[in-house]
């Protein structure tokens, strides 16, 4: 009687597969964010940008705010709305319960490292500083988690969560909805190497003030 070696198991880590699972649904957001569930689809990527997988939603946003005047302001909206709802959620549950969070959030020391960065910030400046990091390219989960570790107090997080996010999408969609049929002429008439220097170009700078952040 012959006999058959059972395939072996998966043997990957869990996180590396939440990990994968997270880059499929991050490339199904950002082709939803081009067709018609284009607002719906940048709530949600918004929402998952500020929780628990930074990504680029400014990318998609953009993209969508190109297609037109009318577009600019309900992607802005969408976008600041998801952005406000996952940040009020990463901070009441820092202040509710952070250690049993924390390793969904953060699993390695130099995450860890970075939320003690984002905590020391906070309890310096307090909403200000808030404001401040909701206006740039820092992780805002980051921002979140060490808003609630810190005891901002709720009121002046969720005030200033909502004045961050909400004048950085609406200053991209007012310069999107001024110059954004230029912007188009423009990508059209560069051959393709210009379209890909100008990508990495831009793509330093988000890198870079990334990088900034945390020094």
């Amino acid at each position: 009687m012959s006999t058959h070696a059972s395939p072996p198991a998966d043997r990957k880590p869990a996180r590396h597969r939440v990990a994968r699972q997270l880059r499929l649904w991050r490339l199904r957001l950002a082709r939803a964010a081009r067709g018609r569930w284009a607002v719906p689809a940048l709530f949600v990527g918004s929402f998952i940008d500020s929780t628990i997988f930074p990504w680029p939603v400014a990318l998609p946003l953009a993209a969508q705010m190109l297609r037109g005047r009318r577009f600019v302001f309900p992607a802005a909206f969408a976008a600041a709305l998801g952005s406000i709802l996952g940040c009020l959620l990463v901070f009441a549950l820092a202040r509710l319960a952070y250690d049993m969070v924390a390793p969904v959030l953060v699993d390695d020391a130099e995450a860890l490292a970075a939320v003690s960065s984002a905590r020391a910030r906070m309890e310096t400046g307090g909403a200000v500083a808030v404001f401040v990091a909701m206006m740039t390219p820092v992780p805002v989960q980051l921002t979140s988690l060490g808003a609630g570790l810190a005891g901002v107090g709720a009121v002046w997080f969720a005030l200033a969560v909502t004045l961050g996010r909400g004048l950085r999408y609406l200053a991209m969609g007012v310069v999107l909805y001024a110059v954004g049929d230029r912007i188009v002429t423009g990508w059209r008439v560069l051959p393709r190497w210009g379209r890909w220097l100008l990508l990495a170009f831009f793509a330093l700078i988000f890198v870079g003030m990334i990088a900034a952040s945390f020094w």
